[in-house]
């Protein structure tokens, strides 16, 4: 039998992401993702609120520390995991069921921490950028490195003019 563990959510951080790295260096990053749902029963709207714990590894983990926040909304692809231990201090058996997350996608500002357009200089209305990165902070202060300035290339020559002319004489590849 056949079969898949795969989930999309989206919703809003519900704490800051706690970013880590394990003994051998792999980053690992955990947050809460508060996933809405809007329905209607009796013909009154209503809205429940499933809170859903989420990991992530390696670079993705990276990211998720110093560009995500509470409050923060996020499109999570990953797959469901259940964790089972022994409580040491009961030793009841405990379980929990979490997201690993193979994918974030960064989707916006958390609600009502910018206004939806800005006004620059000159007094025109835009969108603003839809990401500002915290401040960084250790390891990746060290890390970061300027920009390497793009190489100054020559132009493309120019086509010839008769490049099209014989276009009737050549036999295409594409068999229809």
């Amino acid at each position: 039998m056949a079969s898949l563990n795969k989930v999309f959510l989206l919703g809003n951080l519900t704490r800051e992401p706690d970013l880590r790295y394990t003994p051998g260096g792999a980053a690992v990053c955990e947050f809460g993702l508060a996933v809405n749902r809007k329905f209607i029963s009796n013909n009154q709207e209503k809205e429940e609120v499933c809170f859903v714990e989420i990991v992530v590894w390696g670079k993705q983990a990276e990211s998720c520390g110093r560009y995500l926040e509470k409050g923060s909304t996020a499109l999570i692809e990953g797959r469901l995991q259940l964790d089972q231990w022994e409580d040491k201090d009961s030793g009841s058996k405990r379980s929990r069921l979490r997201i690993v997350a193979d994918r974030v996608q960064f989707v916006g500002r958390k609600t009502g921490s910018e206004p939806a357009y800005e006004q620059n200089q000159d007094g025109a209305h835009h969108q603003p950028s839809a990401y500002q990165p915290r401040p960084p902070q250790q390891p990746y202060a060290q890390q970061q490195k300027p920009p390497a300035a793009a190489p100054q290339g020559r132009p493309f020559p120019p086509m010839p003019e008769d490049a099209f002319n014989n276009v009737d004489e050549v036999e295409d590849d594409i068999p229809f």
